[in-house]
């Protein structure tokens, strides 16, 4: 009888020596492969950081800073897509390995506010906004935000050989102005390709840097608006019986609305209704013929932000009803608010954690009652906004939309690192 032979050894041996799929780099030697990048490129970033900085540029403004983010996606062999919605840019890396597709976003715009830090670099730009001839500051990080996500790109196109999937690299217009991000999802940002999965930053100023704080669920606030106009046919002060009184009626309305948050809203749901502008009449002994109101209202959530409108127009109209006064109410919805998803927060932390050296250094804080239009990718895609700590380690805080905010820039190497590792630990997990 002929023996067979045993092909068990030969099996084990072409296992061991010929793998049947080139396994990714382990973890450990991508992590240092990414810090070797972060490290040669940082003088590099931070030279380009301050250039944006002492160039900023008002909200769909930005044609310096967009052309400056395209050329630079170029010199790194992405696919570029320019003029989204105004000045967006879309930088596509390709890996060299299939997978799925993430996104990352940066926002490029600046505010209109004349800067005083004193820094060599510090803008001395000037535009106009509103008719008014106004200085433009970086002072909400938007320089710190694109740099890092330049940075990002850099790493992961040298690293594109072991990707696995696609990068969309998104440098977005007019955050601040409330409507960058929607303008350039309806110019069609993701028609070609759509993420599975969106990240971002925001510096925050009340951590050093070299820490990162997050949020579960709902990060920043929906953001509406109301105008409010409350009429009378007007009349002489010594006679107001012969008149509704607007200034009264819209007092009325503004304390109602406090007690309202107050005693209507559940406490386990965070509101804020702030009257922030009160305008009526011209002279001491005149009842005018109107008085009017702006507010911003923020809550979280479309429950909550659908109750919260019917409880608006609820009060307004009674207690209008009630003085026998006319009112026009223009109420409206504007940003929705920032969603991290808890499942994917969950998956990314230890990621954060590792790139940062420890669990100390990673933060879970409160949401804010600021607003922030990345929310229009957190509802398009499971998303995540990281807080970047940016406090320099000579002063207790920094204060963003401030003429004298300062950001210490290790932050930018800091940023790239951990989202370079954010991206690659998500792109290896999902193959």
């Amino acid at each position: 009888m002929k023996m067979k032979k045993n092909p068990l050894p030969g099996l084990i041996l072409s296992i061991l020596f010929f793998p049947p799929h080139a396994s990714p780099a382990p973890v450990q030697q991508m992590d240092g492969m990414v810090e070797a990048i972060v490290t040669r490129i940082t003088p590099s970033l931070i030279d380009i950081r301050r250039d944006i900085h002492c160039h900023p540029e008002l909200s769909m403004e930005e044609t310096r800073t967009a052309a400056l983010v395209a050329d630079y996606f170029r010199g790194l062999g992405l696919e570029v897509r320019t003029g989204i919605g105004g000045t967006g840019v879309l930088g596509i890396l390709r890996g060299g390995k299939p997978g799925p597709v993430v996104g990352m976003r940066g926002d490029m715009d600046a505010l209109p506010i004349t800067e005083e830090t004193g820094l060599p670099f510090a803008s001395k730009e000037k535009g106009v906004r509103d008719g008014r001839k106004v200085g433009i500051m970086h002072s909400c990080g938007h320089d710190i935000h694109t740099t890092v996500l330049l940075g990002a790109a850099n790493v992961l196109s040298e690293l594109r050989k072991d990707l696995s999937g696609t990068v969309l690299f998104v440098a977005q217009p007019a955050e601040e102005h409330g409507g960058g991000a929607n303008e350039m999802l309806k110019a069609g940002l993701f028609k070609e390709v759509k993420p599975e999965a969106m990240f971002a930053y925001h510096v925050d100023d009340g951590f050093k840097a070299g820490t990162i704080a997050y949020c579960s669920g709902s990060m920043t606030a929906n953001v509406d608006n109301f105008d409010l106009t409350v009429g009378s046919a007007g009349c002489h002060g010594s006679a107001p019986w012969l008149c509704v009184d607007p200034i009264v009626v819209g007092a009325q309305i503004v304390t109602a609305l406090q007690v309202m948050v107050a005693r209507e809203i559940d406490v386990n749901h965070n509101a804020v209704i702030t009257v922030g502008s009160f305008h009526a009449g011209t002279a001491p002994n005149i009842i005018p013929e109107k008085a009017e109101l702006k507010a911003t209202v923020r809550n979280y959530g479309e429950d909550q932000r659908t109750l919260i409108k019917e409880k608006v127009e609820r009060l307004v109209k009674n207690i209008c009803g009630a003085a026998g006064a006319s009112y026009t109410l223009d109420y409206r919805l504007g940003i929705p608010s920032v969603y991290n998803d808890p499942r994917l927060l969950e998956d990314i932390l230890p990621t954060v954690e590792r790139a940062l050296g420890g669990k100390e250094y990673v933060k879970e804080v409160l949401p804010e009652m600021g607003g922030e239009d990345f929310s229009h990718f957190s509802r398009l895609a499971p998303s995540v906004m990281l807080w970047l700590g940016c406090v320099p380690p000579d002063v207790e805080r920094t204060k963003v939309h401030s003429p004298t905010f300062i950001a210490d820039e290790n932050c930018i190497p800091i940023g790239v690192k951990v989202m370079s590792a954010v991206i690659l630990d998500y792109l290896s997990s999902r193959r």
